[in-house]
């Protein structure tokens, strides 16, 4: 049974239906937090220091404490191509941590719509095809990254699971046991 939600006089209701299905579904939950655990761990490899993670159904991020290139992004400043390469593939680390996990990507609207506004950004401007080397070089980049610290990647997402403090989840990562890549 399907039920549309387009035009619902009560979408309240159906955010709950949504978020109750959610807390019951152990799949959902733990995608999500692999997808954010992505995020967390590739900013964290990259030298990007982590200020707080939410996996809430409506509001999962991860936000980051750069402020020169937040400074640069929010005020529309334009970004070195040297700039852009490690933002996109902290941009695309939650795609990528889908794609190694599960066999379908779900969560890649935000973090798409979030690597467009900073190609958009780089000076000299970047082609079509540019932009979709880099994406695709993005993902790439950052399974690599997930695969190589795949042991950091589960404790983390352990950590992260149980709502655990920043400081937490960094020692779950640097306490992590190295696993072999294949």
């Amino acid at each position: 049974r399907a039920v549309l939600a387009v035009g619902s006089p009560a979408p309240g209701l159906l955010k709950v239906a949504v978020d109750r299905f959610s807390r019951i579904n152990p799949e959902y939950r733990r995608r999500i937090a692999r997808h954010e655990a992505g995020h967390f761990l590739v900013g964290y490899v990259m030298g990007v220091p982590v200020g707080s993670y939410d996996l809430g159904i409506d509001s999962s991020h991860v936000n980051f404490l750069e402020a020169k290139l937040e400074r640069k992004i929010f005020q529309g400043e334009k970004l070195s191509q040297e700039e852009v390469l490690p933002l996109a593939v902290i941009s695309m680390s939650g795609v990528a941590a889908e794609a190694v996990e599960f066999d379908e990507v779900m969560g890649q609207t935000a973090d798409l719509y979030d690597l467009q506004r900073i190609l958009n950004r780089v000076n000299p401007k970047l082609s079509d095809a540019q932009q979709q080397q880099t994406t695709r070089w993005a993902v790439w980049y950052a399974a690599s990254i997930l695969k190589t610290h795949r042991g950091a990647w589960d404790a983390l997402t352990e950590k992260m699971q149980e709502g655990a403090p920043v400081i937490e989840c960094l020692k779950a990562i640097e306490n992590a046991p190295k696993v072999e890549v294949n």
